[in-house]
């Protein structure tokens, strides 16, 4: 069932995403090859990995099997094994828009969990939501496994928001070994005051 704060109709919701995809294709995937997308299966995570999926063909050059879809499901260790099997240099993690931030975290860390049990080692791509819902990823950091699961990955972009400054930032991540975590920034996009508006009247549902 949709959960919203009641500020968005879901058809601007879905813009919202749409806005927010160009741009995670263009700065979150930039470099990468062959990427696997998992997003909750609903409406507004659908439609931010469809658009991400878009821009990134479109900007950087359609070919078959450059990006696949595997939803978020019950049994996310048979997904991660199908991950590995297709090959993916990067995993893109695209959810937290219309799901509860506790739900969010545990799908998170259920998600990292079977990735780690199915030996992948590529780059790990994350949404904001996704991010905020982990604290910050102090959540996943904390269980010692996890934290060097992390470690040993190729590579952790982020992409944060800021609409008051009307910017995407693109981030690698980088987790210390005591857990702690740091941004470094690699690329800014502007974006409109459209977008900007509609960021600010999104909220995710707690």
């Amino acid at each position: 069932m949709y959960a919203s704060s009641g500020k968005l109709s879901i058809g601007e919701e879905a813009y919202l995403r749409a806005l927010t995809g160009r741009l995670v294709g263009i700065g979150l995937f930039k470099g990468f090859n062959r990427i696997a997308v998992i997003p909750y299966p609903d409406r507004i995570c659908e439609s931010i990995a469809a658009a991400a999926a878009t821009a990134y063909l479109d900007t950087y050059g359609y070919g078959p099997g450059k990006v696949a879809f595997f939803d978020y499901t019950d049994n996310m260790d048979d997904v991660a094994k199908r991950i590995v099997a297709w090959g993916a240099e990067a995993v893109y993690i695209a959810f937290g828009g219309e799901q509860r931030m506790s739900d969010v975290a545990k799908m998170v860390l259920q998600t990292l969990k079977s990735l780690r049990s199915a030996n992948y080692r590529g780059s790990l791509l994350i949404h904001v939501r996704a991010w905020l819902a982990t604290k910050q990823f102090s959540t996943i950091t904390s269980d010692p496994d996890l934290r060097e699961y992390l470690r040993s990955l190729k590579e952790i972009r982020l992409f944060t928001a800021d609409a008051n400054s009307k910017k995407f930032f693109f981030h690698t991540v980088n987790v210390a070994p005591d857990g702690s975590v740091s941004l470094a920034k690699y690329m800014e996009i502007d974006i409109t005051d459209e977008h900007a508006n509609l960021l600010k009247l999104s909220l995710p549902p707690q």
